[in-house]
């Protein structure tokens, strides 16, 4: 069973990392493996996943994609938090595991 209290530190750490740099998940993906420990299922750990990315979301990171521009490296997608939770949880499932940086998306601060 999870902590609460290191659910807190773990996001407040991925928070400070966006407003820091860009946030990719294989960052998000340790922080969900330190959470439940070994031997918790696909759907437990895609479960916290979206919980993460959703408090991610309520503490002011979005959701982009690099695009390799020097202009504009970051393209933030215009989507409210479901349409992101729901764009995300469909670019994990196509994975059929949890997702690597570069894939799916990344989150910042803007």
């Amino acid at each position: 069973m999870m902590h609460q209290d290191a659910y807190r530190r773990e996001l407040e750490y991925l928070v400070q990392y966006a407003h820091d740099d860009w946030l990719g998940f294989s960052v998000i993906t340790g922080s969900v493996g330190s959470l439940l420990g070994r031997g918790a299922s696909f759907q437990e750990q895609l479960t916290l996943l979206l919980r993460i990315v959703d408090d991610l979301y309520d503490a002011g990171a979005r959701a982009g994609d690099l695009t390799g521009s020097a202009q504009g490296p970051f393209l933030l997608w215009r989507l409210e938090k479901a349409e992101v939770h729901a764009r995300i949880a469909a670019g994990v499932g196509s994975h059929s595991r949890l997702p690597d940086s570069g894939d799916v998306c990344w989150f910042t601060v803007p």
